[in-house]
Parts: structure tokens; C-alpha cells; sequence
């Protein structure tokens, strides 16, 4: 990283140093800090640590209006002992400034991609009290819990696994592709599937990874140590993750399952049933909001057998069978059901 940007004499912050001679041997500790962070974490550019440093000094300067205008009258000691406990402050404000800007952008799932990989990801945040329904490229389907986010490319063709990265909580109904496995990366843990559902939760402020199986089966591993520390999951069957890696398999119910799946069956089967219905018994399933004209589709009832698809498909499934120009989009956290009625 280059300083010479710091021996820029006009630089504001260069000229309050000389203005404060008996300072300036914090303010060198401070540029020293910050060039020594930017070497051990992610750079950062000389424009910003100059934007910090301008930030910080002139925030100093309307302390000292402020100080000023409450009493000019103040004595000459307790002015001087003022600017030297805000000079003393300097290196703790810089580097919590760097601490913040480069703390926030730490993220253990993306660590071995490139910044221009990072930075083509679509990324997903639920910031709803909702689940949020996401669909991706290959046509798996994911529900996204509050306070959670997902990444992932805006096509899996031409890559040799379809690769996702979570920060949180969401439950996956993927479709299968044996040439083309699905990897959920959570915090330095990989959730490998060729074609299943499973709830995967994993938020970086917290110490464990869980992986929960309720159909077909994943493998779970950690991203250094696929040959020598992994797990192979059934249906209805966890495992933990914990700090030092440990990897713990176990049976669970299948009401256990359901509570942190879904409580969607292996067949859910319907006859001459009101789409009305078959809308609700989705919504209670996966516990999403499916919005739709009800008088509109009053009339309509269906006759069919939803299995083990994911939900997008179970959706585009029941949209066609309601007439061709039925279909659905997903906005935020809602499923949105647009149609001119039965069989139009």
C-alpha cells in the first residue's frame, strides 16, 4: 500500500498535526496502525484511510467550536488538557474505523473465491419476520429464515458444482443432477447433495454448524478435509459442527425434522380440490404466504399428486393446470399468483 499520500502537506489532517506538535507522535502511530492492518486484512485503498483520517480531524475541529462557544472564557489549561485528551482518542477512533470497515466485510464461506468472484455473486438477504422464497438458477428452491442471507452465481453452466454460501438459516429442496452437485458452503463447512431437501443453519456469529436430512442424502465435510472428516446423512438424521470441527451424527424424529424443515410429506395428494385449498395447505407446509385473486379462482379445483419436488415446482405445477396464462413471481417474501381465471 503506498503512503506517500500521508506526506502531502496540504492533506488538513498533515496541517493539524504541525499546528499540534506534541501530537504528533500519536498521529504516527495511528498511520502506522493502519497500514499495518491493510497488509493483514482486506486492502484498503489510500482514498479511504485519507477519507477516515479528514472524517476524524474534522470532527476534532467541531469539538473545539463546540468547546468554544460553550465557554470562551475557559481556562488556558483546561483548553490544552481538552485537545490533549482528544489527540489521545485519535488512535483509538482510526482504529476502530479500520477495525469496522474491514470486520465487516469478513465472511469464512467466500475466503477461497476471488473478489471479482464475490463480487458477480447474487446476494439475499431476509430482513422480513417471513421465510423468504428463493428460487435458483437450476431450478432448486430455497426458504430463506429471517435474519439470514444467501449467495449464489447467476448461472451454475459451465461450473463443475452448483455452489451456494449461506449466513444463517434456510431449508433447500434441490433438484437432482448427478454431474452437477450441490454444495452449501457454511462458515468452513460443505453440505454436498446430489438431489434432496435439508435444512442447513449456520450464522457466522454463532459457534455451530447444523445439518438436518429430510429426504435423499447429503455428505458433510470440512472444506480442508473432504477424505478424512466427514459424515454421510439420511433422512432423519442431524449433525453438529462445533469450533475445533467435531462432527457428531444422530437420529431425530420425524417431527423433529418437520419443525426445522418443513412439514411437507412425500406425497400430497388432491382430488377435485379448490385451488384455494391446495394454495393454503402449501402455505401451512412451508410456512410462506401465497398471494392470489380469490374470487377469480373461486371455480377452479384441480386433481393431481404433489411429491417430492421442490416448491417452485409444486407452484408451476398447479399454475399451468389452472389455465395458460397462470403463473406466479416471487416479490421480497411473498408468493404472488397472477391468472385470468380457470382454464383462460
Amino acid at each position: 500500500m503506498k503512503s506517500e499520500g500521508y506526506r502531502n502537506h496540504s492533506h488538513p489532517w498533515t496541517q493539524w498535526s504541525q499546528q499540534h506538535p506534541s501530537q504528533q507522535y500519536l498521529v504516527k502511530q495511528a498511520r502506522e496502525f493502519i497500514l499495518a492492518t491493510g497488509i493483514h486484512e482486506k486492502p484498503i485503498s489510500e482514498e479511504q484511510i485519507e477519507r477516515l483520517i479528514t472524517n476524524t480531524h474534522n470532527r476534532i475541529q467541531e469539538e473545539e467550536t463546540l468547546e468554544f462557544e460553550i465557554n470562551e472564557h475557559v481556562a488556558w489549561y483546561h483548553h490544552n488538557t481538552w485537545k490533549w485528551s482528544i489527540a489521545a482518542t485519535i488512535f483509538l477512533l482510526l482504529s476502530v474505523g479500520i477495525w469496522w470497515y474491514t470486520d465487516k466485510n469478513v465472511n469464512p464461506q467466500l475466503s477461497h473465491l476471488s473478489q471479482k468472484a464475490i463480487e458477480e455473486l447474487v446476494t439475499k438477504t431476509n430482513l422480513s419476520r417471513l421465510k423468504m422464497p428463493i428460487k435458483l438458477p437450476d431450478g432448486s428452491s430455497l426458504l430463506l429464515e429471517p435474519n439470514s442471507t444467501i449467495q449464489f452465481p447467476a448461472s451454475f453452466d459451465n461450473s463443475p458444482n452448483r455452489e451456494v454460501y449461506l449466513d444463517g438459516q434456510a431449508f433447500f429442496e434441490v433438484v437432482k443432477n448427478p454431474q452437477q452437485p450441490f454444495l452449501v458452503h457454511a462458515k468452513t463447512t460443505v453440505v454436498k447433495v446430489l438431489g434432496t431437501s435439508f435444512t442447513v443453519q449456520s450464522f457466522n456469529k454463532e459457534k455451530e454448524v447444523k445439518v438436518v436430512v429430510k429426504t435423499g442424502k447429503v455428505m458433510v465435510y470440512e472444506k480442508e478435509e473432504e477424505d478424512n472428516n466427514r459424515v454421510t446423512l439420511l433422512p432423519n438424521q442431524q449433525v453438529i459442527v462445533d469450533e475445533q470441527n467435531l462432527m457428531q451424527a444422530t437420529a431425530i424424529s420425524s417431527e423433529q425434522v418437520a419443525a426445522i424443515t418443513s412439514k411437507t410429506s412425500t406425497a400430497i395428494e388432491f382430488n377435485e380440490s379448490p385451488v384455494a385449498q391446495i394454495f393454503k395447505k402449501l402455505e401451512n407446509l412451508y410456512g410462506v404466504h401465497i398471494y392470489f385473486d380469490q374470487k377469480l379462482l373461486e371455480g377452479c379445483s384441480l386433481t393431481t399428486t404433489l411429491g417430492e419436488e421442490p416448491l417452485f415446482t409444486k407452484l408451476q405445477i398447479i399454475c399451468e393446470a389452472i389455465g395458460p396464462n397462470t403463473k406466479f413471481e416471487v416479490v421480497n417474501e411473498k408468493i404472488i399468483i397472477q391468472s385470468l381465471g380457470c382454464n383462460q
